[in-house]
C-alpha cells in the first residue's frame, strides 16, 4: 500500500488497509486501489529514469 509520496513510501499492514478500505463503497475501493496502481507504475517509472540517467553520467565521466 503506497500513499503517493514520492519521498516516501507509506506502508500498511493487512488489518490497517483493511480497516481503510473496509467502510469504503465498491466504487470508491475501486477508485483507491487504482490510484495506489498508479503511484506505483509513476514510481517504477521515475526510479528507472533515475537510474538510465546515472549510468548516462557514468558513461560521460568514462567510468
Amino acid at each position: 500500500m503506497f500513499f503517493g509520496k514520492k519521498d516516501k513510501d507509506v506502508r500498511l499492514t493487512d488489518k490497517e488497509y483493511k480497516n481503510l478500505v473496509g467502510n469504503m463503497s465498491k466504487k470508491e475501493r475501486k477508485d483507491f486501489d487504482r490510484r495506489q496502481k498508479e503511484f506505483r507504475r509513476d514510481r517504477e517509472y521515475d526510479r528507472l529514469n533515475d537510474w538510465l540517467d546515472f549510468e548516462d553520467d557514468m558513461d560521460d565521466m568514462g567510468c
